[in-house]
């Protein structure tokens, strides 16, 4: 697990030094170090704005374990899921507009986590192929409704396969090894990587010790573009 985050980590060195805007995540999300912080992370199921109807579903097994493991209290998405359903909620797009307090009142929770699928596809082009999930955050308090976190992520697995100097024999092996990637890591590192950005919460031993970490404001930024 550490070493997830300290590829990560290494990404956000490389684009400081690249010149991309950045902040630390202080200067980036104040509210998430003061009296305001969230120790308790409700995950609304996965608004998917994809082209796969099976998205939603192999996200909502992904969320809860990198969420939890940077100091995060979340009941398992499907529970929500299901609570929902019985309201009559068979969209999360129905739930963005409720007031906050609600979840706050009905599920005790400090913060309310959105998350928007914006790609989850399997590419072929001629002998390439590639896997990829993209996806926003954005993350309310339930107090005061204010957006007290955002990032956007995406993951991309090459899949094209290695030249055996048969165009065919390159060309179904490609299709095949695209065709077979399993989603589910791919969202799980997706999450891993918006959750370096995410201020560590209260049952981490680095909590309120990352202050000083710098997060691309660039990726920050792009959570809100269609909000």
């Amino acid at each position: 697990m550490k070493n997830i985050f300290y590829i990560f980590a290494v990404g956000y060195l490389v684009a400081s030094c690249s010149g991309l805007p950045v902040q630390t995540k202080l200067e980036a999300y104040p509210a998430m170090y003061d009296d305001r912080k969230p120790l308790s992370v409700l995950v609304i199921p996965a608004i998917n704005n994809s082209t796969a109807a099976e998205a939603t579903d192999y996200f909502n097994v992904t969320i809860t374990e990198p969420l939890s493991n940077v100091g995060y209290y979340t009941m398992p998405v499907e529970i929500v899921k299901d609570i929902f359903l019985k309201e009559g909620i068979v969209d999360s797009t129905m739930i963005k507009g409720l007031p906050t307090t609600i979840f706050k009142k009905n599920f005790g929770a400090d913060a309310v986590l959105f998350v928007t699928i914006n790609k989850w596809d399997k590419q072929y082009i001629v002998l390439a192929g590639n896997v990829s999930v993209s996806m926003d955050y954005v993350m309310l308090s339930t107090e005061t409704s204010e957006i007290i976190w955002q990032y956007s992520a995406t993951q991309t697995i090459d899949t094209t396969a290695e030249s055996s100097g048969f165009i065919i024999a390159d060309l179904i092996s490609t299709a095949i090894t695209t065709a077979t990637t399993d989603y589910v890591p791919i969202a799980k590192q997706a999450n891993y990587q918006a959750f370096y950005a995410l201020p560590h919460g209260g049952y981490s031993d680095q909590h309120g010790l990352d202050g000083n970490q710098s997060i691309s404001t660039a990726l920050k930024d792009a959570a809100l573009d269609d909000e």
